[in-house]
């Protein structure tokens, strides 16, 4: 007697080893994708602006200012550079190596207009400061509202 939903063409060890394929093709893509969102921007920044400037801080341990190379084009904002780790590492290998080395270059769009002309940074303790003096074009202007009676 045959039970409702069976089928004699129907094997369960085929089925299981198809299901397992489609688990392992899903994981594949999901670690890809997974590792792709965990990469690491670097240099991790922090823009702010005050009444007059734009402040760009760049987190960047263990170089010189004379290591980077800095330029604004129109509104974007381009760091690069290159770093090293390690240095002195003789006959010895790493147990563990988290801090990455080698050139990077980070270009990030700025949020108004800026005067690269009169662009100063300091680099101190790891943290690359930019400061970005605005465009008269882009500093906040006061509009005075009339009232009208009407």
């Amino acid at each position: 007697m045959a039970m409702l939903g069976e089928r004699d063409d129907w094997d369960l060890e085929r089925e299981l080893v198809r299901l397992q394929r489609e688990m392992n093709r899903s994981r594949r893509g999901r670690s890809h994708q997974t590792s792709r969102s965990r990469a690491r921007i670097f240099p991790s920044i922090i823009i702010s602006a005050r009444e007059s400037e734009l402040v760009v801080r760049a987190e960047i341990p263990g170089m010189k200012l004379e290591d980077f190379d800095i330029n604004v084009s129109g509104d974007t904002l381009t760091m690069t550079g290159t770093r090293s780790t390690g240095g002195g590492l003789e006959g010895g290998w790493y147990h563990r190596r988290e801090r990455e080395s080698g050139g990077f270059s980070r270009a990030v769009r700025l949020p108004a207009e800026v005067d690269g002309a009169r662009a100063e940074a300091a680099y101190v303790a790891g943290l690359l400061t930019i400061t970005l003096p605005l465009k008269e074009a882009a500093k906040p202007m006061e509009i005075p509202v009339k009232v009208v009676e009407g």
